[in-house]
């Protein structure tokens, strides 16, 4: 549960100007809590600061004991029986959160370790909901709620129960303060169809077995050298790092539902990336992510580099590529762009998403609910999709959104979302909407922010050609146009500021012959979700795109191509290219 959703705060170490299409970290609970960090990581003890570095400890067990649990139940009942300002709410839920893990960062450029850490923390996140279930201090933009503290890593219950008591403390206080504000606004405001705020769920009582971490982070070191080394024949290259991460963690979920969970897991994880400027000074960008349960589980160094050595080609040949100017036209997303395209458009519309009390007029944008769609179609008709956070690999990939139970202790459940093109459900957290009520497992975040999310999303085409005929589609499509090309999209980049993200490579594909010409710096223009309504046809091999952030997931789905898409070339001032050559590239 927690590695393959805790990915994110790696975000917060640039390489240069570069923004890489897939980054990654476990800190972004430190981050959110306010306690420490993405770098540097806090140190075990009186570690010096080299010591991390040749450790020679290769097993981190994480303590397999109830010490957390008691602590967590102790104050959960104290909590429940005691906690109360005078005439006002007792608690009628409360849950707490907490991350006990190990991880390591190993980082390197040009052949030359740049940090190598090993860092050790326990964090606490609680969830006090005062009102009841159909009105509480939730799902209010002028409210605030949820509270999280760094617990001692050392065994002792009295000194953990007193991080979560001033935690859960200062929780209450924003709650009761939220409920009254909210109360007083919903006096003088009509609001109609209100959902609930809160749904139930069965309990959960499971323990996993104490998560353990085996990482050599000595041989670690000499790997990221070994690759970071490899741009230095790559002299067209302005800027690389190679950022090795690898965690073990305990997840514990406590509520006075009566759940009581224990969630090990691991997660590996080698991030590369890479940037260069054109002649004019467009910078551009790309990396290479490999994830998977543990660090022996990894491609080989030897993969790795043949797939930089594919990586600094793609970026020498896209700066020696033409800028095109404008198109408007069909449009084939081939390979990863088809399921990057769906995690931009239709990824976030799928899971419900109720109004917070307070909002302002409500978007219908990219993004927004389509929980008004529901037995609406929104799909060709050829089309099926489903969310199903069990599964754990897709032929040869570990996918990033898989999980036992989502954030909420809630065991994740295979979801159908869209049948025959038809929009039929939606993936619930345990925050009610208007048209669903009752959570399905996809509950995604941290104390009082988890939302629902999906997690593995399967879409498919039972129409789907191959690779060969849907090209063949994609040109006669062109020709009926009067084209003289289309536009082939390999792969896209960046989060797409609320739309589209903008291609990374994409080609001309002529209509005449056939011929591919590689082009840049183009941008799609506005794009709404009802263009997957136009899909004129689908591949049937599937590609995964895992994305990894602070609630990974993972979109499988085939080629595809769009009836009509507009892009246009990018305006934008750049940076003048480096005055001097790199050292590397001297003679």
């Amino acid at each position: 549960m927690t590695q393959r959703r805790e990915l994110h705060a790696w975000r917060q170490r640039p390489l240069g100007s570069a923004v890489p299409t897939l980054l990654v970290a476990v800190a972004l609970a430190w981050a959110r809590a306010g306690h420490g960090q993405t770098e540097p990581a806090p140190r075990l003890g009186n570690e010096a600061p080299g010591a991390a570095a040749v450790s020679s400890s290769l097993s981190d067990a994480l303590p397999d004991n109830d010490v957390i649990m008691r602590a967590l139940t102790a104050e959960l009942d104290r909590a429940m029986s005691d906690l109360t300002l005078e005439g006002l709410d007792r608690p009628y839920f409360v849950q707490y959160t907490v991350e006990d893990r190990v991880e390591y960062n190993v980082s390197a450029t040009y052949a030359a370790i740049t940090d190598s850490q090993r860092s050790r923390g326990r964090v606490c996140y609680t969830q006090v909901r005062v009102g009841d279930s159909s009105l509480d201090n939730t799902n209010f933009l002028r409210g605030r709620g949820g509270n999280a503290a760094r617990l001692p890593i050392e065994d002792d219950e009295l000194a953990m129960r007193q991080g979560i008591w001033r935690a859960t403390d200062g929780d209450y206080k924003q709650a009761v303060e939220s409920l009254t504000r909210k109360q007083a606004y919903l006096k003088d405001k009509t609001i109609e169809d209100r959902p609930a705020d809160f749904s139930p769920a069965e309990k959960v009582v499971h323990l996993d077995p104490s998560a353990e971490l085996v990482f050599d982070q000595p041989a670690w070191e000499q790997r990221a050298r070994a690759l970071s080394a490899r741009f230095a024949e790559h002299t067209r290259i302005q800027d690389a790092a190679v950022r090795v991460w690898s965690a073990a963690a305990n997840s514990f979920v406590v509520n006075s539902e009566g759940t009581r969970l224990r969630d090990g897991d691991t997660g590996a994880l080698v991030a590369i990336e890479a940037e260069l400027q054109a002649d004019e000074g467009m910078t551009l960008s790309d990396s290479l992510a490999y994830f998977a349960p543990r660090a022996d589980l990894l491609p080989t160094q030897e993969t790795m580099l043949a797939d930089i050595d594919e990586l600094c080609g793609r970026l020498s040949r896209l700066a020696e590529s033409p800028v095109l100017e404008s198109y408007t036209g069909p449009v084939l997303f081939a390979g990863k762009a088809a399921p990057q395209m769906f995690a931009a458009l239709l990824a976030r519309g799928l899971a419900g998403q109720p109004d917070p009390v307070g909002s302002p007029r409500r978007s219908s944008g990219i993004g927004a609910s389509l929980e008004p769609k529901l037995g609406l179609r929104i799909l060709p008709r050829s089309y099926q999709a489903h969310d199903d956070p069990s599964v754990a690999e897709f032929g040869e990939e570990y996918l990033a959104g898989h999980y036992e139970y989502d954030d909420e202790g809630v065991p994740g459940q295979r979801v159908s979302l869209v049948e025959n093109g038809i929009l039929k459900d939606l993936v619930m957290s345990r925050s009610p909407t208007k048209k669903r009520q009752v959570t399905n497992g996809h509950g995604r975040g941290r104390g009082a922010s988890i939302s629902a999310a999906v997690s593995n999303l399967f879409i498919s085409d039972s129409e789907g050609m191959s690779d060969e005929e849907l090209r063949q589609e994609f040109i006669n499509a062109c020709k009926e146009e009067g084209l003289e090309f289309g536009l082939k999209v390999t792969a896209l980049k960046g989060s797409g500021r609320g739309g589209l993200p903008d291609p990374l490579y994409a080609y001309k594909v002529y209509v005449a012959d056939g011929r591919e010409e590689q082009v840049r710096g183009i941008e799609f223009g506005q794009v709404q979700v009802r263009i997957l309504k136009r899909i004129l046809a689908s591949g049937t091999q599937q590609h995964v795109h895992n994305s990894i952030g602070g609630t990974s997931s993972s979109i499988i789905s085939p080629s595809v191509l769009i009836e009509e898409l507009e892009a246009n070339k990018i305006i934008q001032e750049f940076d003048k290219p480096p005055v001097l050559a790199s050292p590397l590239a001297r003679e």
